[in-house]
């Protein structure tokens, strides 16, 4: 089998160069679901367009897309935008270098540069291949309105991506690909005419794919005066299985073949290829939250409430769509450059509870703001704010009923307040249950007092998720649900 060889000219314009960025990312987990390794893979990856378009993030044709296998990175990986764009099923086949056994991968794609160059190419496939394999016969004959090809059956699927011809004088020709039980055509372009003796190609304004298995018929349309090469050939690609030489007289392009001639290549029409990888089963994907590359806002309206040891900080949230958490800093100096993290905020949630504090001490906290891009962007500091925290006394006055209250905040990271109020003196348990049921933590087991109070629980050593906790004092018992967010 021949291999013919394409020399694709692409000016490759990558990120950060003089014009400019490309703005939004996509990260996606790519899945090997075989036990061995994949090199060289061709990934199918359907994208719904149809949302940065709408939003301006992308172009309308889809030049501005590209891929990378590190995060901002300026080497690119070869990528081909098979088509449907605008929609929520955009076809995208990524070549991805390597894929270890029953192992993931994690590429990106970023977009959003009007100056882009289009670099969508289909060197992500093997090929091209020729569907003769170049076949070469040499008599000739002129026959005016006429159709000469073959039929084929692929068998696997292969991408045609040109139309050509070997015709013994030069003049532009009708190509046709039928599918042979539908006699449908499913594409047809003219070939130019190109050099006599010689194969002469054009692109397909659409690359499609032919199924393995299915029949189908190329045929080269002759007009008034046209001479074609014919001869005694079987001769095909290695990816097709040869059927017999179709013909008919007295016709258009549009006219199907049903004359037959066995052994034979009469034409002669051709067309380039391409393939896969067959993997059994298929590569799968994992499509990430956009973001894109612009530094979050800072924080601002941040405000402190100081009680006994704590101070509960609030700010206002940020709008940038990729925001995903606030990180809060604290001194005991007016100096953020030396504060300390004491906490992680996740984004919509803007409260955090600071505890464990000395009573009189001037504390001074900061908020930084964090987005979801793949090599995070953080905000400046926010403006300070300082406060004391103090003991709070204030006349006891003795609940009138049984109450658990819902904890605060919530969701919380990793600390949270719990309150309830006893009217009587009672023997009272407090327990925190997962979403299975099983008990986690016993926070109170003993006679209490009348009186209301308030408790704080550390669930740093869990993970994200729901739990709930729930009161039993004499015949009262209360359960609520609370959301641990890291």
């Amino acid at each position: 089998m021949k291999q013919i060889y394409l020399f694709v000219f692409c000016l490759l314009f990558l990120a950060n160069i003089s014009y400019g960025q490309f703005k939004y990312e996509n990260p996606i987990y790519v899945k090997n679901n075989t036990a061995s390794a994949l090199t060289n893979a061709q990934v199918l990856i359907k994208f719904n367009t149809q949302v940065p378009i709408g939003a301006g993030w992308m172009q309308t044709d889809g030049k501005d897309i590209v891929f990378t296998l590190a995060c901002g990175s300026i080497t690119l990986l070869n990528h081909f935008v098979e088509g449907y764009l605008n929609t929520d099923s955009t076809k995208i086949w990524v070549n991805i270098p390597s894929i270890g056994a029953n192992d993931s991968t994690l590429i990106y794609m970023y977009y959003g540069n009007p100056a882009a160059v289009n670099i969508s190419t289909l060197n992500v496939f093997n090929g091209p291949n020729s569907a003769t394999d170049s076949v070469v016969v040499a008599s000739t004959n002129t026959v005016s309105s006429c159709q000469r090809g073959f039929k084929f059956t692929p068998t696997e699927d292969i991408l045609v991506a040109y139309f050509g011809k070997r015709t013994p004088n030069a003049t532009q020709r009708y190509l046709t690909l039928f599918d042979f039980t539908s006699q449908a055509i499913l594409a047809q372009i003219q070939v130019d005419a190109g050099t006599a003796g010689s194969y002469n190609y054009n692109l397909l304004p659409t690359p499609m794919w032919l199924k393995s298995g299915q029949a189908y018929i190329i045929e080269l349309f002759n007009g008034a005066g046209d001479m074609y090469y014919y001869g005694v050939s079987t001769q095909v690609g290695q990816h097709l299985t040869w059927g017999e030489m179709r013909y008919a007289n007295s016709c258009t392009q549009n006219t199907f073949p049903t004359s037959i001639i066995a052994n034979q290549h009469y034409g002669c029409p051709d067309f380039w290829y391409y393939t896969k990888q067959n993997i059994t089963p298929a590569p799968t994907n994992r499509i990430l939250p956009a973001a894109d590359t612009v530094t979050p806002a800072i924080p601002i309206n941040l405000i402190a409430a100081p009680s006994n040891q704590t101070v509960t900080l609030k700010w206002k949230k940020n709008t940038e769509f990729d925001m995903y958490s606030y990180k809060v800093y604290r001194n005991t100096a007016n100096n953020p450059n030396t504060a300390t993290l004491t906490a992680t905020v996740i984004h919509p949630d803007t409260v955090s509870v600071q505890g464990s504090l000395v009573n009189g001490t001037p504390y001074y906290f900061w908020v930084k703001a964090v987005d979801r891009y793949c090599s995070a962007k953080e905000s400046g500091f926010s403006t300070v704010v300082s406060v004391i925290p103090v003991t709070v006394t204030a006349e006891v006055e003795i609940p009138k009923v049984f109450t658990l209250y819902q904890n605060i905040p919530n969701p919380f990271n990793p600390e949270t307040e719990i309150k309830f109020d006893i009217p009587k003196k009672s023997f009272v348990t407090l327990l925190v249950y997962d979403i299975t049921g099983k008990e986690i933590s016993k926070l109170v087991n003993e006679v209490k007092d009348a009186g209301s109070y308030s408790l704080r629980w550390d669930a740093k050593e869990l993970s994200s998720g729901t739990y709930f906790y729930k009161i039993t004092a004499g015949n009262f018992t209360s359960i609520k649900k609370m959301i641990l967010l890291k």
